[in-house]
């Protein structure tokens, strides 16, 4: 304890104060001097070292200056190549956008609003890129942590970004996260980032989670905004057969073509609708109605190639529907204990067989690179005994 003699009067009491304060005040100045000096030379840790008490004290810390420097140095630690510097100190870019935003509070007068403003700039991309590369080591945590940084920083700006937003719903969902998934996902769709794919990612946790009803509804909502988009089509559709309303799933899809006739999509979701039931008849081995709805899905492909001779699904999807037709034909033939029978039941198994080529043909031509394609084409034509055309489609597959 300090002992002060009784001969000291108040005003050199109040003088000593002032004296010990302004040489508090005098260091700490130092400090902030010291610290930029650091920088200027490269030496960021020594320079992180001196800024930091002068951001303690009530005086250096409430200047704008001293927040500013250590924005500097914080973000010369983040945004440089030297790892180990960047491992010292795992915290730079959270410090250096904490500083930066201190600054322009500090700022009143606005004098270095622009050149903290480009900083931040700065950093709000080192987070973003940050937050990818995490997201690609499968560093979840982390990666969510970096955007929100980004986030952080748009939101000074008076803005919202986005790409972060949806970023951490990847990122959530990529963990096992569904509900933040969700949540986020529908922070990214309400600040803009309005993509059929948002919509689809949302359906799919529904669904996952065995939430139909939502599943449903969102699929409505994303087809309000994106009407002409297939999966978007599909998903709602998927949705009410699941649900058991088939019947409604129809009903909807032949609404939409009375308002769009010429609407080859539409006619080729119908066609989907249709062969879902043959499928579900065809199990159940109601082979009338399975029939039936192989023949309206059949005419409801057809319909759609006319609307559009450059739709490949439906191509594609009527080659399927001759591979399944024949399919239960050929299940049938395997009951058959007479050669003879059997013979004569391949025969209309194969006959429905082949007429998948001409379909399969016309999604080859319309998209040569598709496997699927050449995969069912190599099989048919190795069926018909078309050797040169089967070798073709060999060769395609690399095999």
């Amino acid at each position: 304890m300090i002992r002060i003699p009784s001969t000291l009067t108040m005003k050199t009491l109040f003088t000593l104060a002032f004296t010990m304060s302004a040489m508090g005040l005098l260091a700490q100045n130092a400090n902030v001097v010291t610290a930029y000096n650091e920088m200027k030379d490269g030496n960021l840790a020594r320079a992180a070292e001196f800024i930091e008490p002068a951001t303690q004290d009530p005086k250096t810390g409430a200047i704008e200056k001293t927040w500013r420097y250590r924005g500097d140095i914080y973000r010369l630690i983040a945004m440089g190549e030297d790892a180990a510097l960047k491992q010292q100190f795992p915290d730079a870019i959270d410090k250096a956008i904490e500083s930066y935003i201190k600054a322009n509070e500090l700022d009143t007068k606005g004098s270095y609003k622009l050149e903290n403003g480009r900083a931040l700039r700065a950093l709000q991309g080192a987070a973003l890129n940050a937050g990818n590369d995490a997201f690609g080591a499968k560093d979840y945590r982390k990666a969510i942590a970096s955007y929100e940084q980004s986030e952080r920083v748009a939101k000074g700006f008076g803005e919202v970004d986005t790409n972060a937003v949806f970023n951490k719903a990847l990122a959530y969902e990529s963990m096992g996260d569904g509900p933040n998934a969700i949540k986020y996902y529908r922070e990214a769709i309400a600040a803009g980032y309005v993509k059929p794919e948002v919509y689809r990612y949302i359906g799919a946790l529904q669904r996952k989670a065995n939430d139909m009803e939502g599943a449903l509804a969102t699929a409505r909502e994303g087809r309000a905004k994106f009407p002409d988009n297939k999966d978007m089509v599909m998903d709602e559709m998927s949705c009410l057969l699941t649900l058991g309303r088939a019947d409604e799933a129809e009903a909807s899809v032949k609404v939409a073509l009375e308002k769009d006739p010429n609407n080859a999509l539409l006619y080729s979701v119908l066609g989907g609708l249709y062969d879902k039931k043959a499928s579900m008849a065809s199990d159940a081995k109601d082979e009338a109605s399975m029939n039936k709805w192989y023949d309206l899905a059949e005419e409801a492909y057809k319909n759609s190639i006319a609307k559009d001779a450059n739709y490949f699904d439906a191509y594609f999807n009527i080659g399927v529907l001759y591979n399944n037709r024949a399919a239960y034909e050929y299940e049938k033939c395997n009951a058959i204990k007479s050669d003879t029978d059997y013979m004569k039941c391949k025969k209309v198994a194969d006959d429905i067989y082949v007429k998948a080529v001409p379909y399969f043909e016309g999604a080859h031509k319309l998209d040569p690179k598709d496997q699927q394609t050449i995969q069912q084409l190599m099989k048919l034509y190795g069926k018909m005994g078309d050797q040169a055309k089967f070798q073709e489609m060999k060769d395609k597959l690399g095999k």
